[in-house]
C-alpha cells in the first residue's frame, strides 16, 4: 500500500513539475516522462525529462530498492543444523543524463552517479544443533555466531546503454538498460564469539580485504515501463 501511495506521488509531481501553469511563461519544459522499472538492483521509479538546448540529452532522476532477510537452515548431515541469517539490502537514489546519438534510434547511452543508504551486506551463522567440525565436537554455544558485514562507498558511480524512448511517442514505452554501478574498495567487518576466537581470523581481516578488491562492481539489468506526461514543449 505504502509503494502504490509513494507511485502515485511521484506520477503527480512529475506532471505538476512537467506541465506547470500555463499562463507562466518562467515554467516551460520539454517532453518529460515517469517510468516503473524492474530488475537486478530491484524495483522502483524514475522521472526523465529532455533538456531544452539538447533535445537528444535526457535527464532522470530516480530510486531503486530491493531486500532480502528470510532465514536459511542448512542440514550438514549428522543432524546438524547451521543457520543463515543474511541482511541483504540495496536502496539506491541516482540521477544521470541519456545521451541518444541517433536521432531516429531508441539506443541510449547513459551515466550518473548514485547514493545508498545502505551499502552493506551483513551475515549471522550460528549453530542450531551439536555440531562436528574437523572430527571436533562442538554444542551451539561452543561453536558461538559469526556476524559477517561487507560495506562499500555510499557514494556510487553508473554506466550503462539501453534501448528505449525516454519519452514514448505514444502515452506508454517500454525500454530495457544494462549497466554497472562503481562501489569502491569493500572494507570487511567480522564479530564472533566461541571457537574463533581461539584463531587469528581477525589478523587475517586485512588480506581478506585485499583479496576482494575486485568486487566493486554491482550490474545491473533493469526493464522499464515508461508513461509520457509532456510530449511536447508548450512554447
Amino acid at each position: 500500500m505504502k509503494k502504490a501511495v509513494w507511485l502515485i506521488y511521484f506520477v503527480a509531481l512529475g506532471r505538476a513539475f512537467a506541465t506547470g501553469n500555463p499562463g507562466d511563461s518562467a515554467v516551460r519544459w520539454w517532453p518529460s516522462a515517469v517510468g516503473i522499472q524492474a530488475g537486478t538492483t530491484g524495483v522502483g521509479v524514475q522521472w526523465a525529462w529532455k533538456l531544452r538546448s539538447q533535445p537528444r540529452l535526457v535527464l532522470r532522476v530516480g530510486a531503486t530498492y530491493v531486500a532480502y532477510k528470510k532465514k536459511i537452515q542448512i542440514d550438514l548431515g549428522d543432524s546438524s543444523l547451521i543457520e543463515f541469517r543474511p541482511d541483504f539490502v540495496i536502496g539506491v537514489v541516482h540521477s544521470s543524463v541519456k545521451w541518444h546519438p541517433f536521432p531516429r534510434s531508441a539506443f541510449f547511452l547513459t551515466g550518473g552517479l548514485g547514493y545508498t543508504w545502505r551499502p552493506d551486506i551483513q551475515l549471522e551463522l550460528s549453530a542450531l544443533s551439536p555440531i562436528e567440525l574437523g572430527g571436533i565436537q562442538m554444542k551451539p554455544d561452543e561453536f558461538g555466531t559469526i556476524g559477517l558485514g561487507i560495506k562499500w562507498s555510499p557514494v556510487v558511480g553508473y554506466a550503462g546503454f539501453g534501448f528505449g524512448r525516454s519519452i514514448p511517442k505514444r502515452r506508454w514505452g517500454v525500454g530495457v538498460e544494462l549497466g554497472c554501478y562503481y562501489l569502491g574498495a569493500p572494507k570487511i567487518n567480522m564479530e564472533f564469539d566461541g571457537f574463533l576466537e581461539t584463531t587469528t581470523l581477525e589478523e587475517q581481516i586485512p588480506l581478506i580485504e585485499r583479496n576482494m578488491r575486485g568486487y566493486r562492481y554491482l550490474p545491473n539489468l533493469q526493464l522499464v515501463i515508461t508513461y509520457a506526461l509532456v510530449k511536447k514543449s508548450l512554447r
